[in-house]
């Protein structure tokens, strides 16, 4: 079949059927702009409220005042009131910094130690490239809520102990993501090239392959991020990990959940920030993912 005809001035023309395909990937790349920009939009939300609550913070987050106990949503209380009387959306925004901060720490030990496995597995094979996957393949025998409530149990409540479990428990997904990257492009005639001018491993790995999958990373932690913030409101809901005088979203849903009928703006407020945070990573980590593989990215 031929792809290209040429018409009667003789000037090369594309086929129907290469057409059909040249549309086809502009409406995918279309979409996977789309999906980056709803992800930002998203993302924005609950930054920009969070911003109007360090200008605008008329009760504190603590404060309890039991003649307005179970006030509905309105002017004076926009989230409305918990059963202790408490601003819900004062308490809510007061819980995203940590919750940002949890979630940070979480896929930084992630990144890094993934990073470092899944870059030396990929380039070099071998028994390094074995022991790694048994590695990895050991660490996702363990489910992450399993292995937080394990290692809270052993060490103690903390934010630290939290972001320690989980973060080990998510560095499996990294390192497959960077290692699929390496295997896609160590066997690339550049890298051969480079190896027979004498330029050492680590100058490859680090100057030459990594930028070639820094987008991929960055698209697996948008998902990462999504992923530690579900983790840690479900170790909070439980009633582990972060101490009760910290506010948590998973803590206030925790809260919530004995007076639900009476007040179920105190669970749909930190509900809908938790949805909002995930929808915008997993829409951005899309985004970018298509992006990368339609070559688009600028």
């Amino acid at each position: 079949m031929k792809l290209l005809k040429r018409d009667k001035n003789n000037e090369v023309i594309l086929a129907p059927t290469l057409k059909r395909a040249y549309y086809r990937a502009s409406l995918m790349n279309k979409g996977a702009k789309l999906q980056f920009k709803i992800g930002i939009i998203l993302l924005a939300i609950p930054l920009f409220l969070f911003l109007i609550n360090l200008v605008y913070r008329p009760y504190d987050i603590t404060t309890m005042n039991m003649a307005e106990r179970f006030q509905a949503p309105g002017l004076r209380h926009w989230f409305g009131t918990d059963n202790y009387g408490r601003d819900v959306f004062v308490r809510v925004l007061s819980g995203l910094p940590l919750t940002v901060l949890i979630s940070i720490g979480i896929n930084l030990i992630g990144c890094l130690v993934g990073l470092i496995i899944g870059a030396l597995s990929g380039y070099f094979g071998g028994s390094i490239d074995y022991w790694g996957n048994r590695l990895s393949d050991a660490l996702l025998s363990i489910p992450v809520i399993l292995m937080g409530m394990l290692f809270v149990a052993t060490f103690g409540d903390g934010i630290w102990q939290v972001i320690v479990a989980l973060g080990i428990m998510f560095i499996p997904s990294y390192m497959r993501v960077i290692r699929s990257g390496f295997l896609e492009y160590r066997q690339r005639n550049f890298v051969k090239r480079l190896q027979l001018l004498g330029a050492s491993s680590n100058r490859i790995i680090w100057l030459h392959l990594f930028p070639l999958i820094r987008i991929r990373l960055l698209s697996a932690i948008a998902l990462g991020f999504a992923n530690a913030i579900l983790a840690e409101s479900s170790l909070s809901f439980l009633g582990l990990g972060v101490p009760p005088t910290q506010i948590t979203w998973g803590g206030m849903l925790k809260d919530a959940q004995g007076f639900i009928f009476q007040a179920p703006w105190s669970a749909i407020a930190p509900g809908l920030m938790i949805v909002t945070i995930v929808l915008g990573c997993f829409f951005i980590s899309n985004g970018l993912k298509h992006l990368t593989e339609k070559g688009s990215l600028q």
